[in-house]
């Protein structure tokens, strides 16, 4: 199926993501790691990063995500926010990067930096709502690799105004949505409604997953939406 109406929502009632304690725990009980970039962002990075050797790229609500360091190898500076300290513990673990951290006041929290050479990675550990320019800003690409579609309806216009405060005037951002999906689908429309006139929305299609790691949450495939500033 090649159509937005591949993404199908589960369920008549709102999808309630869980919080700091669980994801946590399942951070904690999750024991098979996935370490490759997802063939996702292999397939549209071009898109992405354009031919520029170095971005400034953010991965929302990042957890242990392999594109962190897959983005920091290509020589960009990669920026992750994540509530669950755990899940930013095992990425560093994971994939024997050093880091040094330091406590933060607003918002509260702490950035955990990578002191491997040759790896510009930063990840705040804080309250992503409480997150903005005044703590990082200026991103001229977004991989969001489920965050938007990890959270509700009702939460999903304040999670796109987050977003659109700490993007550079020119911006590219993919937007990943897994196949079959426990939140609500979004389609183009949406998203265009939520970022507005400023911003383009294309709707890139759906990829069925040939990466055995995912059997593990029933996944099919993913649908892909790349969003682009007027300017960029």
């Amino acid at each position: 199926m090649s159509t937005e109406d591949h993404a199908v929502a589960q369920g008549e009632e709102e999808y309630t993501p869980p919080g700091v304690e669980e994801y946590s725990k399942y951070w904690n009980e999750d024991k098979v790691f996935i370490k490759e970039a997802n063939e996702c962002l292999l397939q549209y990075q071009d898109k992405l990063l354009g031919d520029n050797k170095q971005q400034k790229v953010f991965i929302p609500l990042c957890g242990r995500a392999a594109e962190l360091k897959y983005l920091a190898e290509l020589g960009h500076d990669v920026v992750g926010v994540e509530f669950a300290e755990v899940a930013i513990l095992q990425f560093f673990e994971m994939f024997d990067i050093t880091y040094e951290s330091k406590p933060m006041k607003d918002p509260e929290g702490t950035v955990y930096t990578s002191t491997k050479d040759g790896l510009s990675i930063r990840i705040y550990c804080c309250d992503f709502w409480k997150f903005g320019p005044r703590v990082e800003g200026g991103f001229q690409a977004v991989w969001d690799a489920g965050s938007l579609y990890s959270l509700p309806m009702s939460q999903r216009d304040d999670y796109i105004k987050v977003m659109k405060s700490v993007l550079a005037p020119s911006s590219r951002t993919l937007v990943m949505a897994d196949v079959p999906s426990l939140s609500d689908e979004v389609k183009s429309s949406d998203l265009q409604r939520m970022y507005g006139e400023q911003f383009t929305v294309e709707y890139l299609g759906y990829t069925k997953t040939q990466r055995k790691d995912y059997e593990q949450f029933g996944l099919e495939g993913f649908t892909m939406f790349y969003i682009s500033s007027v300017d960029g």
